[in-house]
């Protein structure tokens, strides 16, 4: 790929008309051509997408979910940039571009996230809609306590999805979309993460002691 000033330009400024509108559809447009290259040994294509990604924050979303201290998000996208470009040859078009990037920012959040053993989430995390489905699967009303300890223990796969429909408010579509996904799966994965969430609260309850 030829990659001339007024290539550059050209790239710089589509994706960051598309980043102001956090158009990612339209961003993956914009890189396909570069991205090609880039996962196809194009050095130059490969620094440039890196430019890009640090320079636009494109994989900003995915770890500053998992992460607050402004030092640990910056060295976790450091990490992704380093991250992109060891794995970028392994990308294949079975999904979107950012779509593959969040999952990787996503990891390396998560490395970080367990070196330091950090917190993932304000205090002040509203809990209130995962609290409203506990309380219609269980007939009991847990604190927040309960539901956060019992959220700890869910696996990953589980966690995320169940976080970003009850938390962070988002629709199934979004979710499938975000972790690359079938929507049958993150339905399937939302109603188990609740149940076993419900499950818990209520071993509690009957054990009258913490969840542990």
């Amino acid at each position: 790929m030829a990659l001339d000033a007024g290539t550059r330009s050209r790239l710089d400024a589509a994706v960051a008309t598309a980043r102001s509108r956090n158009d990612f559809p339209a961003i993956d447009d914009a890189l396909a051509d570069l991205v090609d290259a880039a996962a196809g040994g194009d050095r130059d294509a490969l620094d440039f997408l890196l430019q890009l990604i640090d320079r636009h924050r494109l994989a900003a979303a995915a770890v500053r979910k998992m992460l607050i201290d402004e030092g640990d998000v910056e060295d976790a996208m450091q990490n992704t940039l380093m991250a992109v470009s060891r794995a970028i040859t392994t990308f294949e078009r079975r999904s979107r571009f950012t779509t593959w990037l969040y999952r990787v920012a996503e990891r390396e959040a998560l490395q970080v996230l367990r070196r330091n053993k950090r917190v993932t989430r304000p205090e002040g995390e509203d809990l209130s809609a995962l609290t409203e489905q506990v309380r219609h699967m269980s007939s009991i009303v847990a604190s927040r306590a309960m539901i956060r300890q019992a959220l700890d223990e869910l696996a990953p796969k589980f966690r995320e999805p169940v976080m970003m429909c009850d938390v962070d408010g988002m629709d199934y579509a979004a979710i499938a979309e975000a972790l690359g996904v079938p929507l049958n799966t993150v339905r399937t994965r939302i109603s188990r993460g609740r149940q076993y969430i419900a499950d818990r609260v209520q071993e509690q309850f009957r054990s009258g002691g913490s969840l542990a």
